[in-house]
């Protein structure tokens, strides 16, 4: 494999991408209005609405018999700190976990969108075809060009959440409590990964719709699974604690390896021309 051919069109889409305002701007909005405006809202409303009624903050949200039932890992988030850092806590370490798992999969579904149908709704695909490259290098800087953002930008707002966890919390908790272990596996495992399994399907998608906006229509439909998650987490029926996020990041890695084989085996240059 030629690496020098690989990283130039890399180089190429990533440089795309910083032009791109309709890419641009959804890697930058989402991470900041999940990581640093929820967290600020939930929490501070929170605790305001527990100091304006007599109702305890735990039955409002219905926190009590989800806890009730959960991990030690999830009743030790959200217990372990006591008095009223416990909502903080509950908030950040617990009920923040699924809509985290949105970014690497909005990171990657937009980018990988943009791989092929965005190509050829700018008229670059027949060029891009014609350039001294293997199918395998093309599939590989594709892959590479919508996954290190995805993982970048995950990672980065995993560093940003982090502080504004401890930030926010402070006057509650009064000490430096997050990240924990669950959270360190969703951005260090699970992330990776729904960013893998995003691009997979994406780029398959994106070979085959002649336009940007039918790749984005179809990747939207990768959004409802993470919403169905953060669901059964709040009515108790799922619990994301360590053991829960190494299952689930084997099973999305699982997928994602065999989609992205897929992939390969499927993009071949004779049949994204005949699309063109």
């Amino acid at each position: 494999m030629n690496l020098s051919a690989v990283t130039a069109l890399v180089r190429k889409d990533l440089a795309t991408i910083l032009r791109n305002n309709g890419v641009r701007v959804p890697l930058v909005a989402a991470p900041i209005v999940i990581l640093v405006f929820l967290p600020i809202l939930l929490v501070g409303g929170g605790e305001l609405l527990s100091s304006t009624t007599p109702v305890p903050i735990d039955e409002i949200a219905g926190r009590a018999g989800m806890i009730s039932n959960a991990s030690p890992d999830v009743t030790q988030a959200v217990t372990g700190v006591g008095g009223p850092g416990s909502w903080a806590a509950f908030v950040l370490q617990v009920f923040l976990a699924p809509l985290y798992l949105l970014i690497p999969l909005i990171v990657a579904t937009v980018i990988a969108a943009d791989s092929f149908a965005g190509e050829r709704e700018r008229g670059t695909l027949e060029p891009l075809l014609h350039t001294p490259t293997t199918d395998a290098e093309l599939m590989t800087a594709k892959f590479l060009a919508s996954f290190i953002p995805a993982v970048v930008v995950a990672l980065g707002g995993f560093v940003v959440y982090s502080v504004v966890a401890n930030v926010v919390a402070w006057p509650y908790i009064g000490r430096i409590f997050f990240p924990n272990r669950t959270w360190i596996l969703l951005a260090f495992w699970v992330a990776p990964a729904l960013a893998a399994l995003g691009l997979g399907i994406m780029t398959v998608v994106s070979s085959r719709v002649h336009s940007l906006q039918a790749a984005h229509q179809v990747g939207s439909l990768l959004v409802p699974p993470v919403i169905l998650l953060l669901i059964a987490q709040i009515s108790g029926a799922v619990f994301i604690d360590t053991t829960f996020a190494v299952l689930l990041g084997a099973l999305v890695w699982a997928a994602a390896v065999v989609l992205i084989v897929v992939a390969g085996r499927y993009l071949r240059r004779e049949r994204l021309a005949v699309r063109l």
